[in-house]
């Protein structure tokens, strides 16, 4: 496969990767991040990218943990290359059996059991994430293959409350003390935020089990 890219939105996300397997940049939560993170990495010389990181989840039988290893992005990317289906299912049944389902893009995270129902009876999508449709694009721009490897946090059940959309930076930071105080300052959300940390450190788990394997970085 060449030099792996590893795009993240999130620091967290980042730091579970191991350094020096792969180029890795955390996008971030602005408009356009993905894209501009997966720039970042092909210039550095990565031949093939990858998106790394938790999602919101769309179908509501789907619980959080669970791992979607996938090539396809909702709207679909177009591209000249032959989706990398070797890679997917290397990646999927060498390693941890993932789905293998597509992803939606979000332009900003589903706050709402409805918004997420709404994306999935448009797209029929596992799930759903800000940063994997711009790296696809990325992808396809420059020829190389692209895959997606995201795990479900909230479902599509699931409130996120705004304490913790607020808490984040635009770098893809969590600050914690601000979550704490606007927890203070919003008590009816407490129950949702504390569902949300504990769904995270899920979907965490999940996430550093892949990264901590030794095939992770070269399946296909």
């Amino acid at each position: 496969m060449g030099n792996l890219g590893i795009v993240t939105g999130l620091a967290f996300e980042a730091r579970l990767l191991r350094d020096g397997d792969a180029l890795i940049d955390c996008a971030g939560l602005l408009p356009q991040a993905g894209q501009l993170a997966a720039r970042r990495v092909v210039e550095r010389g990565a031949t093939a990218l990858m998106s790394f990181g938790i999602a919101g989840g769309l179908d509501p039988d789907l619980a959080p943990g669970t791992v979607i290893v996938t090539s396809t992005i909702l709207p679909a990317v177009s591209s000249s290359r032959s989706n990398p289906q070797r890679w997917v299912e290397n990646v999927r049944r060498r390693i941890f059996g993932a789905l293998d389902r597509p992803l939606a893009h979000a332009a900003r995270v589903l706050a709402t059991p409805d918004e997420k129902a709404a994306l999935f009876a448009a797209t029929g999508a596992a799930a759903a994430d800000m940063e994997s449709h711009g790296i696809a694009e990325i992808a396809a721009a420059h020829g190389l293959p692209f895959l997606a490897v995201r795990v479900i946090a909230d479902t599509a059940h699931d409130r996120v409350p705004s304490v913790a959309t607020k808490a984040m930076t635009d770098d893809g930071r969590v600050r914690i003390l601000a979550s704490v105080l606007g927890a203070l300052c919003h008590p009816t959300q407490i129950p949702d935020l504390i569902r949300l940390g504990r769904q995270t450190d899920t979907a965490k788990a999940a996430l550093r089990a892949l990264a901590d394997h030794p095939e992770f970085y070269s399946a296909a």
